[in-house]
């Protein structure tokens, strides 16, 4: 489920949460040279940076969302995820593909031998959940936190998966600090960076705190961790000035790290609610001095994106797919204000959006690529080389080159990546 959906699940499990903002909370040092009103770039005509040609992959053994993974060799991996059981055109279509429930199984494709479709591997170890984030480095993925709606909701757990001969094989790792789902990690070198990120306990999500109020600003806490040094566990770095996210991307390119839009925690504002509402201020932080800038906002207020352990191509663009425009942005000073631009969408009744948003990181510009066939929201979705792979999601249903696909899809989409003119570096 998306944080749309969870706001229903919210308001209707119990009355509607407030969550306090922590503005005044130390935050890292941010670069002055950019004010923190930054202006908002306009969108009446953001341009094409990147085509994507979009087709349909061999589809999944079953419907769902919010898993996470990667590929290793050839391998494209999925672990964990949530189907909701399907809506009832769904069922009617495609009866049986749509179970209901939390997963710990996994899957892998094989990018050389397509033919051979869908293989399962070994379940995750932990509680079956969505939400958990995934990072690759080397030969192995490694997996943290996630949730579910049973105790404790919310988890911490770390898991590494990599291939002994002919097995994968499940490890065990340091826990996160807390409990926490969908932050974004990215790898830089033998070091995985793991920022934002909510936590939840079965009535919201929480990003300006934890749950108990005990961690302030939490969607913008950011940690790292040694792959070579394991036993030294997390430890935190400078907190991000920018506003408490969860929903949101987070790569490397080179040295830095990009974090780019996400949603907030169901949130109140002196006495008015303004429920789930868009992130749109953008940060970069230099790995080497632990400083924080930051970037261009988005060009439209449409910010749920994928968590990846690869959303980088060229060593250039970060590809942004779908997402969903809520009613009004939160501010890094607290402060909110009603939803920009026109995001696009294949179904307006779904809901969700088809944008592919794509970032410049050489000249912190906003463009955008070809549309999704269908709209899709938090996808799991992979890039290696010119081809990305989205894997399920939420859609609200919709047909893709003839065939229907349910609300969490058994949807493999493949795009092959180009420039529209190589830019000017």
């Amino acid at each position: 489920m998306t944080p749309s959906r969870y706001l229903l699940i919210a308001c209707t499990a119990a009355a509607c949460i407030t969550i306090l903002l922590f503005v005044g909370a130390p935050a890292g040092r941010a670069d002055e040279s950019r004010s923190s009103t930054a202006k908002t770039i306009a969108s009446t005509r953001i341009p094409q940076i990147l085509r994507i040609e979009w087709n349909r992959g061999p589809n999944l053994p079953q419907g769902f969302q919010d898993s996470d993974g990667g590929v290793l060799g050839t391998k494209l991996i999925t672990v964990a995820g949530f189907c909701s059981g399907g809506l009832p055109e769904d069922n009617r279509r495609k009866p049986g593909r749509y179970p209901r429930g939390f997963l710990k199984k996994g899957w892998e494709f094989d990018l050389a031998n397509q033919r051979a479709g869908w293989q399962q591997i070994p379940d995750f170890p932990g509680e079956a959940r969505q939400g958990l984030a995934s990072a690759k480095v080397k030969d192995a993925l490694y997996f943290w936190g996630g949730f579910s709606y049973t105790d404790p909701y919310c988890y911490r757990d770390g898991w590494k998966l990599s291939r002994q001969g002919d097995e994968w094989t499940w490890k065990p790792l340091p826990p996160f600090p807390w409990v926490i789902t969908t932050p974004a990690m990215a790898t830089v070198g033998s070091k995985i960076y793991a920022f934002g990120g909510a936590d939840y306990n079965a009535k919201g999500f929480f990003t300006a705190t934890d749950r108990a109020k005990n961690i302030e600003r939490l969607g913008a806490r950011l940690l790292v961790i040694d792959t070579e040094h394991l036993d030294r566990g997390w430890k935190e770095l400078p907190v991000c000035p920018g506003t408490p996210r969860w929903v949101h991307a987070c790569q490397a390119v080179g040295s830095k790290l990009f974090v780019i839009g996400g949603a907030t925690g169901d949130t109140t504002i002196d006495g008015k609610p303004y429920g789930y509402c868009t992130v749109v201020d953008n940060w970069s932080l230099d790995t080497s001095t632990h400083k924080w800038s930051r970037l261009a906002d988005l060009p439209v207020s449409s910010g749920n994106f994928p968590k990846s352990s690869s959303l980088v191509y060229k060593d250039r663009y970060v590809i942004l797919p779908g997402g969903h425009q809520y009613t009004y942005v939160l501010n890094p000073d607290g402060t909110a204000r009603d939803k920009y631009g026109k995001a696009s969408s294949a179904s307006p009744k779904s809901g969700l959006h088809n944008d592919v948003f794509v970032y410049d990181t050489q000249k912190d510009l906003f463009g955008r690529a070809d549309a999704l066939p269908i709209d899709n929201n938090l996808p799991m979705s992979v890039i290696v080389g010119n081809r990305i792979f989205l894997i399920g999601g939420e859609t609200g249903g919709g047909i893709v080159d003839g065939e229907y696909y349910g609300h969490h899809p058994d949807l493999l989409l493949v795009g092959t990546i180009a420039e529209v003119v190589s830019p000017e570096p």
